[in-house]
């Protein structure tokens, strides 16, 4: 594995491992950084549940730094996972037609990690 695609999957790990185990371990506080009222079990449960998908995608990006043969098939979720958070935020302006500062940085966020990871899938070899 080249140097570039350890430090790429290693801040991808860093990333959703840290936001993930963040969501996981205080619901409330991910929860108030985004405006969500969690007014129920169920409502607790949606943020961890979509928390931990960020946790299992950071394991991924880790894993893959050490087991080569996931890395193409990481990037390959990743493009697929924060492709849909682009469409989602994008149909979201189309239908609400306010874009929000926080959902352009955001967007931004979400395309350099899709850019990222359809650079390297292209030049990873497994």
């Amino acid at each position: 594995m080249k140097f570039i695609d350890k430090v790429v999957l290693g801040v991808l790990a860093i990333e959703h491992l840290g936001f993930g185990l963040y969501g996981l371990y205080a619901p409330k506080s991910i929860a108030e950084l985004v405006g969500y009222e969690l007014l129920s079990e169920f409502a607790f449960s949606e943020i961890r549940a979509n928390y931990a998908l960020f946790t299992i995608l950071g394991l991924l990006a880790l894993f893959s730094i050490f087991f080569n043969n996931l890395a193409k098939g990481t990037y390959f979720v990743y493009i697929v996972i924060f492709g849909s958070f682009i469409i989602g935020r994008v149909l979201n302006f189309f239908i609400m037609g306010d874009l929000q500062t926080s959902i352009i940085v955001a967007i931004f966020a979400e395309l350099l990690v899709v850019g990222l990871c359809v650079w390297r899938i292209k030049l990873v070899r497994n």
